[in-house]
């Protein structure tokens, strides 16, 4: 296994033995891990993304430190050895590899400031528009995923990228955080895809004659020639009166109530039980209770609770004060929160006999692991279907590494279960018991 990271992480030394949290022999574990040290967000430039859309450009704070490298020097590294090893031995499937495309000033070490212009795209010929007027010349970026083509005259790694790096600069680096509509659209902080439209099919926000349905927060509207307003116009230049609808991405150009052919499940929505569920049924209809066509191997299967073992829910969430799991490497959030807990009500809490502070043992069919108990108000039961329900939190930012307090890896407790669309993992609804430790 290779892992790459510039912290060192639970799924890089599953292999040793770290007590009761991860109780394994190594000497019969044959998985070889290599670990190549890369660099952390501040210590290269680049752009991130956001649920947004946004694409934020950042630089580098510092080197990084020792020989860690970069993700781009690391698989530039890779690309070559492996350019050269198919050179001198041959092999099938070589020609995509021996053909890409390698074009940065330091090959060894391409900089993000080349990569994100080739996501952009450029101009590989001199390109014309249908009335013969010239767009771009040859070498130069793109403005609009509208010029790429299928003919070789173009290239883009990432078409909805484009626009992000122009001729007129680094789009992404973008900060003018100035609102003058009020409604958060700041068209001048960063780069949204595409074309910097910060809300999609907002043509669906006027009406059939391009007049906003609510003036007062009016995103685009038509004003004689063509459309403006307060965001990118997600809509071309279709006047209003055309047959081409608002939803410009659907072949009919409508919004849709139901899926055509793009759900695993089927086209309306619908309500499943968890696999996991405490109810024992599905009260909307109780011959199928959970989503028939979720990815669950036959292994997994034979690991699924039932309530009258595992009475409670468990969910997993994230804190304010860590990010995920890498947080634990870093001093301040170690302090703010350096020892795993988990959740419960007061409810559950006078039921089991704990007390705020208790060590505790929750687990699954899967799993346990021991935490400390914080009993809040944050968490009340729920009253479902007539069945009084108990929610057990579980934070998931401690492990066995890291320079907080060393704890268990909250997953151990999770099913195995796949959404049958984007295959999320069903980590937010399943089946606990709480005990004190």
């Amino acid at each position: 296994m290779v892992v790459i990271d510039p912290l060192v992480t639970e799924t890089s030394t599953f292999w040793q033995n770290h007590g009761e949290s991860n109780d394994v022999d190594p000497a019969s574990i044959q998985t070889e891990v290599f670990r190549l040290p890369s660099t952390c967000f501040a210590e290269e430039d680049g752009s991130i993304a956001n649920s947004g859309r946004w694409l934020q450009w950042h630089w580098k704070g510092q080197d990084a430190p020792g020989e860690a490298r970069n993700d781009g020097e690391i698989l530039a590294g890779i690309y070559h050895h492996l350019r050269e090893l198919y050179q001198a031995e041959g092999g099938k499937g070589v020609e995509p590899l021996m053909k890409m495309s390698w074009n940065y000033k330091q090959p060894h070490e391409p900089q993000s400031d080349e990569v994100a212009k080739e996501n952009n795209g450029y101009a590989l010929e001199d390109l014309y528009d249908a009335n013969g007027v010239l767009i771009a010349k040859k070498g130069q970026l793109l403005s609009s995923f509208a010029h790429l083509r299928d003919d070789g005259t173009t290239a883009s790694s990432c078409w909805i990228y484009t626009g992000s790096w122009t001729e007129q600069g680094n789009q992404m680096a973008n900060r003018d955080n100035s609102d003058p509509s009020g409604l958060g659209n700041t068209l001048g902080w960063a780069w949204a895809w595409p074309l910097n439209r910060r809300v999609l099919y907002n043509r669906a926000s006027a009406d059939i004659n391009g007049k906003p349905w609510d003036p007062k927060r009016m995103l685009i509207q038509w004003n004689g020639s063509k459309w403006t307003g307060n965001d990118i116009p997600d809509f071309g230049n279709a006047a209003p009166g055309t047959p081409t609808g608002p939803f410009i991405m659907q072949p009919e150009g409508m919004g849709r109530l139901f899926a055509i052919n793009k759900m695993a499940e089927g086209p309306f929505p619908e309500h499943y039980e968890p696999i996991e569920t405490p109810l024992g049924t599905n009260p909307l209809h109780p011959n199928v209770v959970s989503n028939p066509v979720v990815r669950l191997y036959e292994q997994d299967a034979l690991r699924m609770g039932k309530k009258e073992q595992f009475p409670y829910v468990g969910t997993t969430y994230r804190l304010t004060e860590h990010f995920h799991t890498w947080t634990k490497h870093a001093l301040l959030n170690a302090i703010a929160q350096p020892e795993q807990f988990v959740e419960i009500s007061e409810t559950l809490a006078a039921a089991k006999g704990i007390n705020n502070g208790d060590r505790v043992t929750v687990s699954s069919k899967r799993g346990f692991i021991r935490a400390v108990a914080v009993v809040t108000r944050r968490l009340k039961p729920l009253n479902v279907n007539g069945q009084q329900v108990e929610t057990v939190g579980i934070p998931i930012h401690w492990g066995f590494e890291g320079v907080a307090r060393k704890g268990y890896i909250a997953n151990t407790l999770t099913p195995n279960v796949g959404d049958a669309n984007s295959q999320t993992p069903e980590y937010k609804a399943f089946l606990v018991n709480i005990e004190k430790a």
